[in-house]
C-alpha cells in the first residue's frame, strides 16, 4: 500500500485569550499515517482530541509543531506549513471533507449543492447532474427536494445532501466527521455502501464514527488517542 498523507510529531495547544490566555493542549506527538484504500478509525473518549487532529488533516486548524505531509505524485507538501491557496486548491481536489453539519451558499438547491465540486473540476452540466441524482437517490434524499434549498429540510435530510456532496468527487483522501450521528440505521448503512465503495477505489479514508457498528463496518484498523484534556474535541 501506498501513504498518501503522514502526520509526524504533531503538537496542538489552544489559547484561552478570554480566560487569561490559559493554555488547553489538544494533541502531542500524533504520528499517523494513511494508506490508499484503508479506512483509520479516530478511537478515544471524549476530549481524547479525535475532532481536533481531523481538522488539522483538513487544514482548518494550524498546528503548532510536526508535519502534515501530503502526497503529490512524487512529491510531498507540508500542510503544516501550506499557504492559503495551497490549502484552497487541496480541498478543491485532493482532500474531501464530511461533517455533521451542512454549510452552503443560502438559496442553492440540493441539486445544485452536489452538483458544485464536480463543476469546480471540470465535469459537464449533464454528467455532474447525472452523478448528483445518484447519490441523492442513494441517500433517500425525495426527489421533490432536490430543486429546493436544504435551510428548511430535517436534520437528516440535511446530511443526506451533505454526504452527497462530500462523495460527488472521488478524492484520493476522505476526512469523515462523524457523518452519520444524525441518521438512522437504513440510511446510516448507505454511507457504508458509499465508504466501502470509495476504499475500493483507493481513497485513504480517516473518520469519527458515533455509531459502533458503523466504525466495525468500515474500519481497516484503529488509531487510538490518549485524553490530554477534558475539553478537548
Amino acid at each position: 500500500m501506498q501513504a498518501l498523507m503522514i502526520a509526524k510529531n504533531i503538537d496542538k495547544t489552544f489559547i484561552l485569550h478570554n480566560q487569561g490566555a490559559a493554555r488547553l493542549p489538544v494533541l502531542r506527538q500524533q504520528n499517523l499515517e494513511i494508506f490508499a484504500g484503508e479506512c483509520v478509525v479516530l478511537n478515544g473518549s471524549s476530549g481524547s482530541g479525535k475532532s481536533s487532529l481531523l481538522r488539522s488533516l483538513y487544514g482548518n486548524y494550524q498546528v503548532d509543531s510536526g508535519e502534515l505531509l501530503l502526497r503529490q505524485g512524487e512529491q510531498w507538501l507540508d500542510l503544516a506549513s501550506a499557504s492559503p491557496r495551497q490549502i484552497i486548491a487541496l480541498r478543491r481536489s485532493t482532500i474531501g471533507w464530511v461533517s455533521q453539519f451542512l454549510r452552503v451558499i443560502p438559496r442553492l438547491s440540493a441539486l445544485d449543492i452536489v452538483m458544485q465540486p464536480m463543476l469546480e473540476n471540470g465535469f459537464s452540466e449533464a454528467a455532474a447532474k447525472a452523478k448528483a441524482q445518484t447519490l441523492l437517490s442513494q441517500l433517500n434524499v425525495p426527489e421533490r427536494l432536490w430543486p429546493l434549498a436544504p435551510a428548511t429540510f430535517s436534520g437528516g435530510e440535511q446530511q443526506r445532501v451533505n454526504i452527497a456532496r462530500g462523495f460527488a468527487l472521488d478524492y484520493p483522501i476522505l476526512l469523515l466527521d462523524e457523518p452519520t450521528a444524525s441518521l438512522d440505521k437504513h440510511n446510516a448503512q448507505q454511507v457504508v455502501e458509499l465508504i466501502l465503495t470509495a476504499k475500493q477505489g483507493g481513497a485513504a479514508i480517516v473518520g469519527i464514527f458515533h455509531d459502533v457498528w458503523v466504525r466495525e463496518l468500515v474500519a481497516d484498523r484503529l488509531h487510538n488517542m490518549q485524553a490530554l484534556s477534558a475539553n478537548a474535541g
